[in-house]
């Protein structure tokens, strides 16, 4: 009996690990999962948004999405936006992500738009300007803490007591020849300066 209760545990383990009883023969594929597309949703085409969108995926091709991420853009590029296309950035942006502040802010740019008719301002003043980004960092030392600002063009702003006058500009940095003749093509009538001979 003990040989039989051996065997029989062999039989059943070897049937588990292989997974004989578990499936048939006949049993159809699996089914084949999305491909896993990398696509990042604020540098997409807002024309034509690919389907491996995070925000298309979520939100579906809306006129929402498209507006959100042509106004990201745009107002990220360095680009100021008028108020017109600043209330259509966050309405969608409250559409997209409903969060009271964004009701608060744009009360406040329809009521400029008030203003600005009332005043007879143009209707391409910029109101909503892009100033760069802010990362703060800290360190152990007699500062403890400065922070570094990077504007749209690639320049940042390092603020420190430590430096003179309280703060470095460093401006952005410059493409290589190699990468800048494939990316940028150069004026055929263009006058070659020292640096680039």
């Amino acid at each position: 009996m003990k040989i039989f209760n051996t065997l029989f545990g062999f039989f059943v383990l070897i049937t588990v690990l292989s997974g004989c009883s578990a499936r048939s023969i006949n049993a159809p594929a699996q089914s084949t999962k999305e491909p896993f597309v990398l696509v990042n949703p604020l540098t997409d085409d807002p024309n034509n948004p690919s389907p491996h969108n995070p925000l298309i995926k979520k939100y579906g091709d809306i006129p929402e999405v498209r507006t959100y991420i042509r106004y990201y853009q745009k107002l990220h590029s360095g680009t100021s936006l008028t108020v017109d296309e600043a209330i259509a950035y966050y309405s969608a942006d409250l559409y997209l992500y409903p969060y009271p502040p964004t009701e608060v802010i744009l009360k406040t740019l329809k009521d400029t738009k008030k203003r600005h008719e009332t005043l007879g301002f143009p209707a391409d003043t910029p109101v909503l300007r892009y100033a760069g980004g802010t990362s703060h960092y800290y360190h152990r030392g007699p500062s403890g803490y400065y922070n570094v600002r990077t504007l749209p063009d690639g320049t940042r702003i390092i603020n420190d007591w430590r430096l003179p006058g309280g703060k470095a500009v460093i401006p952005p940095k410059e493409t290589p020849k190699s990468e800048g003749a494939a990316t940028d093509a150069h004026d055929q009538n263009s006058v070659s300066t020292e640096d680039e001979e």
